[in-house]
Protein backbone atom coordinates (compact mmCIF):
# COMPACT_ATOMS: atom_id res chain seq x y z
CA UNK A 1 0.00 0.00 0.00
CA UNK A 2 1.23 3.29 -1.10
CA UNK A 3 1.80 5.69 1.92
CA UNK A 4 -0.56 8.46 2.62
CA UNK A 5 2.11 11.23 1.84
CA UNK A 6 5.50 11.16 -0.07
CA UNK A 7 7.62 13.70 1.85
CA UNK A 8 9.52 13.70 -1.90
CA UNK A 9 7.10 16.39 -4.12
CA UNK A 10 6.84 18.03 -0.11
CA UNK A 11 10.25 18.85 -0.48
CA UNK A 12 10.11 19.79 -4.17
CA UNK A 13 7.19 22.30 -3.39
CA UNK A 14 9.57 23.72 -0.31
CA UNK A 15 12.11 24.16 -2.66
CA UNK A 16 10.38 25.60 -5.25
CA UNK A 17 8.73 28.10 -2.80
CA UNK A 18 12.26 29.16 -1.94
CA UNK A 19 12.45 27.68 0.87
CA UNK A 20 10.15 29.78 1.89
CA UNK A 21 8.65 28.10 5.09
CA UNK A 22 6.22 30.06 6.03
CA UNK A 23 4.42 30.23 2.43
CA UNK A 24 5.33 26.38 2.28
CA UNK A 25 3.33 25.69 5.43
CA UNK A 26 0.06 28.47 4.42
CA UNK A 27 -0.40 25.92 1.58
CA UNK A 28 -0.13 22.74 3.36
CA UNK A 29 -2.44 24.53 6.28
CA UNK A 30 -4.84 25.86 3.37
CA UNK A 31 -4.97 22.63 2.21
CA UNK A 32 -5.85 20.67 5.38
CA UNK A 33 -8.28 23.63 6.30
CA UNK A 34 -10.44 23.50 3.08
CA UNK A 35 -10.50 19.63 2.81
CA UNK A 36 -14.22 19.62 4.60
CA UNK A 37 -15.18 22.27 2.16
CA UNK A 38 -14.01 20.19 -0.65
CA UNK A 39 -15.67 16.66 0.63
CA UNK A 40 -18.87 18.76 1.16
CA UNK A 41 -18.96 20.47 -2.58
CA UNK A 42 -17.94 17.29 -3.84
CA UNK A 43 -21.07 15.37 -2.18
CA UNK A 44 -23.24 18.33 -2.95
CA UNK A 45 -22.10 18.49 -6.62
CA UNK A 46 -23.12 14.53 -7.09
CA UNK A 47 -25.74 14.76 -5.42
CA UNK A 48 -27.72 17.60 -7.65
CA UNK A 49 -25.61 15.57 -10.74
CA UNK A 50 -23.12 18.52 -11.48
CA UNK A 51 -20.80 16.57 -13.10
CA UNK A 52 -18.68 20.05 -14.20
CA UNK A 53 -18.75 20.90 -10.59
CA UNK A 54 -17.58 17.56 -9.73
CA UNK A 55 -14.91 17.34 -11.99
CA UNK A 56 -13.93 20.93 -11.02
CA UNK A 57 -13.41 19.97 -7.20
CA UNK A 58 -11.96 16.71 -8.28
CA UNK A 59 -9.60 18.55 -10.23
CA UNK A 60 -8.65 20.66 -7.09
CA UNK A 61 -8.09 17.94 -5.40
CA UNK A 62 -6.04 15.92 -7.37
CA UNK A 63 -3.93 18.46 -8.23
CA UNK A 64 -3.19 19.97 -4.93
CA UNK A 65 -2.57 16.23 -3.54
CA UNK A 66 0.08 15.85 -6.59
CA UNK A 67 1.87 18.87 -5.08
CA UNK A 68 1.51 17.90 -1.34
CA UNK A 69 3.01 14.09 -2.32
CA UNK A 70 -0.69 12.98 -1.07
CA UNK A 71 -0.48 9.32 -2.71
CA UNK A 72 -3.31 7.89 -1.69
CA UNK A 73 -5.84 10.91 -1.69
CA UNK A 74 -4.88 11.44 -5.10
CA UNK A 75 -5.23 7.74 -6.47
CA UNK A 76 -8.93 7.74 -4.24
CA UNK A 77 -9.86 11.22 -6.30
CA UNK A 78 -8.23 9.37 -9.87
CA UNK A 79 -10.90 6.83 -8.86
CA UNK A 80 -13.53 8.73 -8.42
CA UNK A 81 -13.09 10.93 -11.09
CA UNK A 82 -13.17 7.61 -13.85
CA UNK A 83 -16.46 6.85 -12.64
CA UNK A 84 -17.46 10.04 -12.98
CA UNK A 85 -16.24 10.44 -16.97
CA UNK A 86 -18.06 7.12 -17.35
CA UNK A 87 -21.17 9.10 -16.26
CA UNK A 88 -21.10 6.35 -13.00
CA UNK A 89 -22.69 8.68 -10.42
CA UNK A 90 -23.59 5.91 -8.74
CA UNK A 91 -19.95 4.48 -8.49
CA UNK A 92 -18.73 8.06 -7.40
CA UNK A 93 -21.20 8.09 -4.15
CA UNK A 94 -20.20 4.81 -3.46
CA UNK A 95 -16.80 5.71 -3.31
CA UNK A 96 -16.82 9.12 -1.45
CA UNK A 97 -16.88 7.59 2.24
CA UNK A 98 -14.04 6.19 1.23
CA UNK A 99 -12.42 9.63 -0.21
CA UNK A 100 -13.58 11.45 3.11
CA UNK A 101 -11.52 9.08 4.79
CA UNK A 102 -8.62 8.52 3.28
CA UNK A 103 -9.21 12.85 2.61
CA UNK A 104 -9.34 13.03 6.66
CA UNK A 105 -5.82 10.50 7.58
CA UNK A 106 -4.03 12.57 4.68
CA UNK A 107 -4.92 15.84 6.36
CA UNK A 108 -3.73 14.33 10.02
CA UNK A 109 -0.12 13.05 7.95
CA UNK A 110 0.32 16.25 6.73
CA UNK A 111 0.11 18.42 9.68
CA UNK A 112 3.06 16.02 10.79
CA UNK A 113 4.99 17.82 7.62
CA UNK A 114 4.84 21.31 8.85
CA UNK A 115 7.89 22.50 8.86
CA UNK A 116 8.41 24.01 12.48
CA UNK A 117 10.86 26.66 13.04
Amino acid sequence: MSPLVDPAPLYLLFNQLGGDRVIHNRFVNDFIALWRARAQRLSAALVTADVVEANVVLLSIRSSSNMLGAVRLEQAAVRVQSALKNNDLSGCTQQLPRLSEVGTETCLALSRHIIRG
